[in-house]
């Protein structure tokens, strides 16, 4: 607490002095950490993509897992290096929107694809950047300030009654800008009790006052979807009715010490799960909210660049059956980024976090980065030490399927990464090691098939493995066809327990291997994309997946029409990501995507 004390004073003071000394400006400053187990995917990539969600592009990431339960990221699970769910950190603009009742619903962003300026993913432990929940990583959905005007209008089509529509509107101004995105989708049961409906709206404006710049985003999501499976073998029919409501006020202003940002934010998520959709008896309604202050003060410098956090927050729930819980926290946290020449980097975190069933929690990481080829050939190196500490439904929640355990204890990771990375003009590649040593992993056991899944802290855990990435910027042109740009990866993981004789849902059903490749290509004027990935589980299946987008560009004055055809899992696998929760066959889908 007196960490948290002494920043907040420091932070505050230099407010003071920058507004003392108001006639001296600085340039517009930007201080980002040394990040070198970073991805970034900007919004011209997701809209290359095709995908139907943004959420679904984080499957085409090295090194990331995204274990859908249903299509259309109705609901999905991100694993990043073999780890749960509950273990990556889901930020909109850097506020950590993990829910507090189950990870399974930290992927219920209302944004559409046009509301993103692009998704950070980093795929090593940010604990000292982002706190609780950034255990083995994090995905950062950044928002997009409108540059232009654009009117963006698609619809969908496609087998198992698919129907879709998605439209937005930008409209910038000189110092005030605001855009409204809304996207829709409804299909019937590609398999049964799968069927779906979801809404997704979102609205944002920006305006600047010289040196001070203030935005403020609202969105809202509505989701409605049979649950096949989803979370016992034992309850097929389940049934489940999501909303999520997330609205922030961000102001951001270039002071003489240099930037200052405060953050506003609330969330709201109502979940209404019913475990037997036929016999509709025994329906749970879990209602979380998200509520917080985030204020970051980045000062530059003649030797290192600081930045100075405070964080402040209230995590609450209201459940028929799990109670009512709430639980306040603070944080504080330095970083320092020394300038130590054009060849090596650096860059030290540290963070405290106070909650009052834990007390507090040190976090921090240290990276450093040297060009053995300027601009070209880089060697890296990072460490990171974070924690998670246990949902509301790993604590408290009971029925016939799973059991909850108020005396979990948090969970801990030691992260290690040792990589390289080559850049230039026509091929990019990466090669990286990694090691994550978790302490008092939580995960739900069980010893039998025919017993309940019970909430468990496992004990020590340690997962390793290799990540290799590569970009071929091909460009080659043919008579009738072109190759435009080739993506393959591979991660290779293995977990290594001291524990055994029991059964683990989802600590320790990692990918072990994984390739992935998709080429962007061309030919008879129609844009070809293929997306391939082979996928053999540590405890689990082997399956190969491939998805086809067909499309034609036509260009008429401003206006582009793209006429589309895909085919998701056009080889019609078998196969599921979460064990006893099969995934949709072959689906072949149409539309129209229309730009102005």
């Amino acid at each position: 607490m007196k960490t948290i004390i002494c920043i907040s004073l420091i932070i505050f003071a230099g407010f003071s002095l920058a507004f003392a000394e108001d006639k001296y400006k600085l340039d517009d400053i930007v201080i980002r950490p040394v990040n070198y187990s970073f991805e970034s995917v900007s919004s011209s990539q997701i809209r290359k993509e095709n995908v139907n969600s943004p959420i679904e592009i984080l499957d085409r990431v090295a090194g990331a897992d995204l274990r859908n339960r249903g299509p259309f990221g109705i609901q999905s699970d991100l694993s990043l290096n073999g780890s749960t769910y509950e273990q990556v950190g889901i930020l909109i603009d850097g506020i950590n929107v993990n829910d507090p009742q189950t990870g399974h619903h930290n992927l219920d962003i209302p944004l559409t694809q046009y509301d993103l300026e692009k998704i950070e993913i980093d795929k090593t432990g940010v604990g000292s950047l982002y706190g609780n929940g950034s255990f083995a990583g994090s995905a950062n959905f950044i928002v997009k300030k409108p540059l232009k005007k654009a009117l963006n209008v698609d619809t969908l089509f496609g087998e198992h009654a698919l129907f879709g529509q998605s439209f937005s509107l930008s409209l910038p101004q000189e110092s005030f800008s605001t855009r409204v995105s809304f996207d829709h989708k409804i299909a019937k049961a590609a398999r049964p009790n799968t069927d779906f409906e979801y809404k997704t709206a979102s609205f944002y404006i920006n305006k600047e006052f010289g040196q001070t710049d203030m935005d403020a985003l609202f969105g809202y999501q509505k989701k409605d979807f049979g649950a096949d499976s989803f979370y016992s073998n034992l309850f097929p029919e389940e049934e489940e009715h999501t909303k999520t409501v997330f609205t922030k006020l961000s102001h951001t202003s270039n002071l003489s010490l240099g930037k200052l940002k405060n953050s506003l934010f609330f969330r709201k998520h109502r979940d209404k799960f019913i475990l037997r959709r036929n016999n509709p008896t025994s329906v749970n309604y879990h209602t979380t909210y998200l509520s917080g202050i985030d204020s970051e003060f980045e000062v530059p410098a003649p030797l290192a660049d600081f930045v100075f956090g405070v964080n402040l927050g209230e995590d609450q729930i209201n459940s028929t059956n799990l109670g009512k819980h709430s639980r306040f926290h603070q944080a504080g946290s330095l970083g320092v980024v020394p300038k130590l020449g054009d060849s090596l980097t650096a860059d030290f975190r540290f963070r405290t976090d106070h909650y009052q069933q834990w007390g507090n929690e040190e976090t921090y990481s240290a990276g450093l980065g040297y060009d053995l080829v300027k601009d070209k050939l880089k060697a890296n190196w990072s460490f990171g030490h974070s924690f998670r500490i246990p949902t509301f439904t790993q604590l408290y929640y009971s029925d016939a399927a799973n059991k909850g355990n108020p005396q979990l204890r948090l969970e801990s990771s030691d992260n290690f990464r040792l990589g390289i990375d080559y850049r230039q003009s026509i091929l990019d590649f990466g090669l990286d090691g990694f090691l994550r040593k978790g302490s008092n992993l939580i995960d739900w056991t069980r010893t039998s098939t025919t017993d309940p899944w019970q909430a468990t802290n496992l004990g020590r855990v340690d997962f390793w493995g290799v990540e290799f990435k590569s970009k071929l910027n091909a460009n080659l042109k043919f008579k009738y066809a072109v190759l435009d740009k080739i993506y393959f990866s591979y991660n290779y993981m293995l977990a290594d327990k001291n524990t055994g004789g029991f059964l683990s849902k989802y600590a320790l059903d990692i990918l072990k291997h994984r390739y992935l490749l998709e080429i962007f290509s061309g030919f008879l004027g129609l844009e070809a994309n293929f997306q391939m990935s082979y996928n053999k589980r540590y405890y689990g299946e082997t399956y190969f997946v491939g998805n086809l987008y067909l499309g034609k560009k036509i260009r008429c004055r401003d206006y582009i029409f793209e006429p589309f055809v895909k085919v998701d899992n056009f080889n019609n696998a078998k196969y599921t990501e979460i064990s006893g929760v099969l995934q949709p066959g072959r689906w072949i889908q149409s539309g129209l995507k229309f730009e102005w």
